[in-house]
This record gives C-alpha cells, structure tokens and sequence, in this order.
C-alpha cells in the first residue's frame, strides 16, 4: 500500500510545483503508461496524488503567477506577498493551513455522508446567487456597473468557451484571467523575488480559526456542482481581513474540498474533480472500508509533505530569486503562449488572449480581479446541474 502511496506522493509533487501541469494530465498520462491500470491500489495513487497537489499548488501562483481553477482567486495576495519578500511565508501558510484543513475534515467526513445524500441542486444555486450579489455590491459607486459588466462579459464568455473544441479550456481561461493579467502589470517591476523566511505572521489562534473556516467552506464547494474551490474562497474573503487570512482561508479550502468530495463520491458516487473521474472510470463503488483507508492514507500523505515541502520550496524559491523578475515574467508569458498552442493550436491561443483583456480590464476599471469568476458562476445561475 505504502509504495503506491508514495509514487502518488511523487507525482502530486511534480505538478504541484510546476508551472500549467494539471494533475489531472498527469493522472491521464500514468494511466496510458501503467500496464494494467485499476485495482484499489490505482485508487490510492491517484487519490494521494491528487491530495499532494493542493498542499504543492500554491507554489507556481506564488512564484509564477499562474494559476489553476482551484487557486485562481488566491494568486493576486499570494502574488503579493511574494513581492514583499514574503514567498515562503505563502508556501508554509499552504502546507500548514493544508494539513489543518485534513485534522478538521477526517471527524467531519461521517456527518458529512449524510449532508452529502440529502443535497439539493436548488440550494447550490442559491449560494451562487448570494456571491455574485456579494461580488458586485461591495464595489462602490459607479464601480459596482463596471464589477457586472466585468461579471457578465466573463460569464458570456465562459458558456462560449465550453462550446467550442478545446482539450485544455480551463488552462486558457484561468491562466489568461488571472495569471497573464496579472504577469503584464508585473513586467514593469525589475526587482528580483526574495524568499524571505517561513515564519507564519499570524497568532495561532486566528490560524486555526481562519483554516476552519476554509474547511467549512471546502464542505460546501464539495457538495455544490461547478462550485469550484476558488469560488468558496470568494465566500470565505468576506470573513478575511487581509492577505493572510484570506490565504488560510484559501489553501484550506482546496485541500478540504479534496477530502469532502473524496466523501461525497463514497456516499452518491457523484465526482466532483477529474481524479475522482478517473477513479470512478477503474473502481466504483468504495466499500467503507476503502473509504476509511482513503482517510488514512490522506493523514499519511499529508503529514509526509509537511516534512519536505517547504524544503523543497526553498531550494527552488532561491534559484529563481536569482534570476531578474522582468526576464522571468516574460520567460512565462512565452511558456504560456506555447503550452496554448500546444494544447488548442490558434484557437487555445485567441481564447487566452480574450481571457486576459478581460482580466486586464478589471485593473484599468479598477475592479477586484474577482469578478472575473463570472466565469464559470454564471453558468450554474442559469443551467440546471445535479
């Protein structure tokens, strides 16, 4: 059981610290080289490596400012930080804040097969009507008009952009909203990132309060459909006072809305990630024994990448400080544009330029960046999903 576990390990690690690598294309690629693929011990491995990379992902939206679906939201105050010199601080928030998530989630797991069997469609659209009133209200003045025009045009172009055939959508539309925009303001600074050290700037109190939070709020993302782990983290802002906080909030949201779907899967077989698909593709359904070996598993990953992640972290973080900030961001910007036309040829290309005007709009109107999760919110406000 063990070895499986730490291959997973090993792979959620390679994509949670690597620029644009889903682990979900990479879970696809061990699954085309694994000779015989499924048994309960592929679900192990997907499973911790799926789990790896919500402690690992913070890294390239830190250091990079590329984000994925799950991190989107938290690139602009983890951005930041990193700015400041403060990159590792966001790491060590990720992998702490992570771990805590997993000691609130286990005891929560058996209530929550309940709540996850008596879910109704009808009250994950309500939520989502409540954040996107939330979104544009607390803009002020003329701001709020900008925030749903931001909101809308998003929205719009989300339902474009599942229509068309792309293999990679999401890579374009959240790497273009929120990293490229992001990266363009950037090329301006030539300073270099400096690490900084690890020390969380944050009593313990408040740490454990805020990554409960983030827990309760990774529950309600995991039983919603299309609510996405940025999208609770949006919710869990208005309980945040600044960069930290929120960041608490953020990264333990990823990591829970992991874990509870992990539940929601054993108790209605719905899948609410793309490991889950793959899982329920080779194995379905988990007995309760699996799913209590899952949990398990889950404590063992977590604990193993609490004792190399920041590590790891280091020793990357001070390679890149020594490279010049301006030469790095558009090093990315070309890594960016290649890997969309890898993945969608032209296509990928124009869709991730659209992504990013949008993105950039929000800065010229000065809007938060936020309303930019019009993307994928509108959607669930006007379709009916399970």
């Amino acid at each position: 059981m063990l070895k499986w576990v730490l291959l997973g390990i090993l792979f959620g690690t390679v994509t949670g610290i690597t620029p644009a690598l889903h682990v979900n294309t990479l879970a696809s690629i061990v699954e085309t080289l694994l000779t015989s693929p499924g048994g309960f011990s592929y679900v192990m491995l997907l499973y911790s490596m799926g789990l790896t990379h919500t402690f690992l992902d913070a890294f390239p939206s830190t250091f990079f400012g590329i984000p994925e679906e799950e991190t989107a939201v938290s690139i602009l105050p983890a951005h930041k930080l990193a700015l400041h010199g403060q990159g590792l601080e966001v790491i060590n928030i990720s992998l702490k804040a992570s771990l805590l998530a997993v000691v609130f989630a286990i005891p929560l797991a058996f209530p929550y097969v309940v709540l996850a069997e008596h879910y109704t469609s009808a009250f994950g659209k309500v939520a989502v009507f409540v954040l996107a009133f939330l979104l544009i209200i607390t803009e002020k003045g003329v701001k709020r008009i900008y925030a749903l025009l931001i909101f809308l045009i998003s929205g719009i172009f989300g339902l474009v952009v599942d229509r068309l055939p792309l293999k990679e959508p999401y890579f374009h539309v959240f790497v273009g909203l929120f990293g490229v925009s992001a990266i363009v303001f950037s090329l301006k600074n030539n300073q270099k990132i400096e690490i900084g050290n690890a020390d969380i700037q944050m009593s313990k109190r408040r740490f454990l309060k805020f990554s409960f939070i983030g827990t309760c709020f990774g529950m309600l993302a995991s039983l919603l459909p299309t609510f996405t782990s940025s999208q609770a983290a949006l919710l869990g802002s208005f309980f945040s006072k600044d960069e930290r906080t929120f960041l608490t909030i953020a990264f333990s949201v990823n990591t829970s809305n992991f874990v509870f779907s992990l539940v929601n899967f054993y108790a209605t077989g719905k899948t609410r990630n793309g490991i889950l698909v793959l899982i329920k593709d080779l194995y379905y359904p988990l007995s309760s024994k699996e799913l209590i070996i899952l949990l398990l598993v889950t404590i063992i990953t977590s604990s193993i990448i609490n004792l190399y992640g920041l590590s790891l972290s280091t020793i990357i973080g001070k390679a890149i400080s020594k490279i010049d900030y301006t030469k790095l961001n558009l090093g990315i910007l070309l890594f960016i544009a290649t890997a969309s036309l890898y993945f969608d040829g032209i296509l990928g290309l124009g869709v991730l330029l659209t992504a990013a005007t949008i993105g950039i709009s929000t800065s010229i109107l000065k809007v938060k960046r936020t309303t930019c999760m019009g993307v994928l919110m509108l959607k669930i406000m006007i379709t009916n999903n399970s």
